[in-house]
């Protein structure tokens, strides 16, 4: 028998008040029910590991997995095991939506996250829960009496996700979890400077395992990979900074100038000196 599918409103499941809404859900004292609604939601897995459906396919989630889930999605979840899980729900009306994207500007892919088939997901690094976690232990100390407040705190935490975790969501729907974390990682200052050996490191894989696993799902080996990194840090240092051309150079993590010289120009067609200019 098909299961119905319940509408929610977002008069009962949002603060019609700041226009968003936050809440934890632990599995052992929650009932689910295929549903969809006339609202969004942000979920993050905190613990365990579940099954969600969602418009007729059944996908895993593990802790850290961040999920959003439209308006119109049809989904439940269901236990993978017999221990329980638990997640955090943000949930937020259109025009709550519709101005943060306006925010995020055109270069924002909107357009990719609405025409997915899936609600889009990522599994997102240690550095980014923490982060995520820290910033809701904010939101829980503000008052309920002041929804200002926590309508502000909401919404820079709405703006942070989607910026964070969803700019590049196709990427990380297709390639393995654990590659989708060492190119987040490796965005990081404090890590492409160091190179392949680091990145091969921060995998817990292989070179070979990593360098085939980068062709396949990245379309470039890691040293082309990192290499980009690079050369989009000294753009931004050229136009942003007042550094020497040098400094950026080597603070990039390239070892010698002309390679970076020869890169730079390949990729934007004229010299540092002349992108500075320009």
């Amino acid at each position: 028998m098909k299961e119905d599918c319940k509408l929610l409103r977002a008069e009962r499941f949002v603060d019609m008040r700041t226009g968003c809404s936050y809440r934890y859900v632990n599995s052992k004292t929650e009932y689910f029910r295929y549903h969809t609604h006339d609202y969004f939601e942000v979920f993050i897995m905190l613990q365990g590991n579940a099954v969600h459906l969602i418009n007729g396919t059944e996908t895993e989630l593990t802790a850290r997995d961040v999920v959003f889930v439209r308006a119109e999605d049809k989904h439940n979840y269901r236990h993978s095991s017999d221990e329980p899980f638990s997640f955090l729900n943000i949930t937020f009306t259109k025009e709550t939506l519709d101005e943060l994207l306006t925010y995020l500007g055109e270069g924002y892919d909107a357009d990719g996250l609405f025409s997915a088939r899936l609600s889009p997901s990522v599994h997102i690094t240690d550095e980014g829960y923490t982060s995520l976690v820290s910033r809701m232990e904010s939101i829980r100390a503000i008052s309920p009496d002041d929804p200002s407040k926590i309508k502000t705190a909401l919404r820079v935490l709405l703006i942070n996700i989607f910026s964070d975790f969803f700019m590049s969501f196709e990427q990380s729907n297709v390639i393995p979890p654990w590659l989708s974390e060492v190119c987040e990682s490796m965005k990081h200052e404090g890590n492409f400077p160091y190179g392949i050996s680091h990145m091969v490191a921060l995998s817990g894989k292989s070179r070979e395992h990593l360098t085939r696993s980068m062709r396949k799902y990245i379309g470039m080996s890691p040293s082309e990979f990192i290499n980009d990194l690079r050369l989009n840090y000294i753009a931004n240092m050229l136009i942003n900074s007042n550094h020497r051309i040098l400094d950026i150079i080597f603070a990039s993590g390239f070892n010698t100038v002309s390679h970076a010289t020869l890169l730079f120009r390949k990729k934007y067609g004229m010299s540092m000196s002349e992108f500075r200019r320009s």
